[in-house]
């Protein structure tokens, strides 16, 4: 693990958190500027959904001659319906149906704005609620017809849509089919936040050696992530038997399997609470290598790289499994590994055992590409293209 220091510079945790006054003069002072302009709407601004397909885009708009993003919440719509006139185009994200998002929909309509449905995940109509369940762990009739409401509600507001966009092409494929209207895919990708803190990590990782134990790092972003770590953790248990300066950390949320207790009494195995996404950065960049797991279903392919591209952006070397969006961003043995069930353990230690000079010319190749492929900046044509024509639906 590399014994990084905690950069001095402060970030908002919450950098979206401001005044709607603030977020819809912004739009009109775009529209005064001669700019057209696209309200994100999302049901409450968090760190996860809303901070890829909200927050960063909005800012990759930052950079735009001729756009200019704001982010709302459901709390807004009634504010927000008034202020119709300061919007072009209105992008729903995940948003499910109730009797506000009804009246909200309606007076949109009215106004003749383009609507986008933009959605991270197969959950939006309850055919696919069996394959949720099986990814997730779910087994109980009443967890199951929970999801399947929910999964009615977002279908219900996806139908008023005009057009999609989606985080891969995998999960734009169903889109296309089961929607027949045109669906756009832009890929989760990095805030400036993240992009800015992680170069001051990566080059401290850069001027030092790796010092023991090596770490395996995990960062699960919900409780519901148990089934698809088992996928890896019988070859990571080897792993860690097999050499005694090893561990393992989990970071976030994580009901761990008694049958592992042991591991976990010796030291062997060590949880670091949830972090907000900055702080996330340099717990994935002390790690010596990055494990991400998933059981390798139809939902589960429909899921975003975003665990492989943020721990390559500060130059933590990430083992997958072999689903659609990890197997398009990493070639194979370069800037990671793709993982078959029984091949776990053989890239732990084709990793554990490189020497300090490949360690470094890894992390230099890995940041590289995700720098290129994931950088704000670099997907600001893609985001003005999407709504350059779309505006004029």
């Amino acid at each position: 693990m590399y014994q990084l220091e905690h950069t001095k510079e402060f970030y908002l945790d919450s950098p979206w958190n401001l005044p709607y006054r603030r977020r819809i003069e912004k739009l009109k002072e775009a529209k005064k500027l001669g700019k057209k302009t696209v309200a994100y709407l999302y049901g409450g601004f968090d760190s996860s959904t809303f901070r890829y397909r909200g927050y960063n885009v909005a800012g990759t708009l930052e950079y735009s001659l001729y756009w200019a993003g704001a982010c709302f919440e459901y709390q807004d719509r009634i504010d927000l319906a008034c202020n119709l006139d300061a919007v072009d185009v209105l992008i729903i994200i995940r948003c499910e149906q109730d009797e506000k998002m009804d009246e909200f929909m309606a007076e949109v309509k009215k106004a003749n704005i383009p609507v986008g449905y933009d959605i991270d995940d197969l959950v939006y109509d309850p055919r696919y609620v069996e394959d949720l369940c099986t990814a997730i762990g779910v087994s109980e009739f009443a967890m199951k017809d929970a999801w399947s409401e929910y999964m009615k509600r977002i279908r219900t507001v996806a139908e008023q849509s005009d057009f999609f966009i989606s985080t891969n092409e995998f999960l734009s494929g169903y889109l296309n089919v089961d929607f027949s209207k045109p669906c756009y895919v832009l890929h989760n990708y990095l805030n400036w936040y993240q992009e800015r803190v992680s170069e001051e990590y990566f080059n401290q990782k850069q001027k030092m050696r790796s010092e023991k134990p090596f770490e395996i790092g995990y960062f699960s972003g919900s409780p519901t992530h148990v089934k698809d770590f088992m996928v890896a953790m019988p070859e990571i248990e080897k792993f860690l038997h097999a050499h005694d300066d090893t561990v393992l950390k989990i970071v976030g949320y994580m009901n761990f399997p008694e049958n592992w207790r042991k591991l976990v009494d010796n030291d062997r195995v060590r949880f670091v609470p949830f972090k907000p996404f900055v702080d996330l950065q340099f717990e994935q960049a002390k790690s010596d290598v990055n494990v991400a797991p998933l059981i390798n279903n139809i939902f589960s392919n429909c899921k975003s790289e975003l665990k492989y591209f943020e721990c390559a952006i500060v130059g933590t070397i990430t083992c997958a499994s072999p689903v659609y969006t990890y197997k398009c961003a990493i070639s194979q043995g370069e800037n990671g590994y793709i993982c078959e069930p029984g091949e776990w353990l053989d890239s732990l230690e084709k990793i554990y055992r490189m020497s300090d000079e490949e360690v470094r010319l890894k992390q230099q190749e890995i940041r590289e590409v995700a720098l290129k492929e994931y950088s704000c900046r670099n997907q600001l044509k893609l985001v003005e293209d999407i709504l350059d024509e779309v505006v004029g639906m």
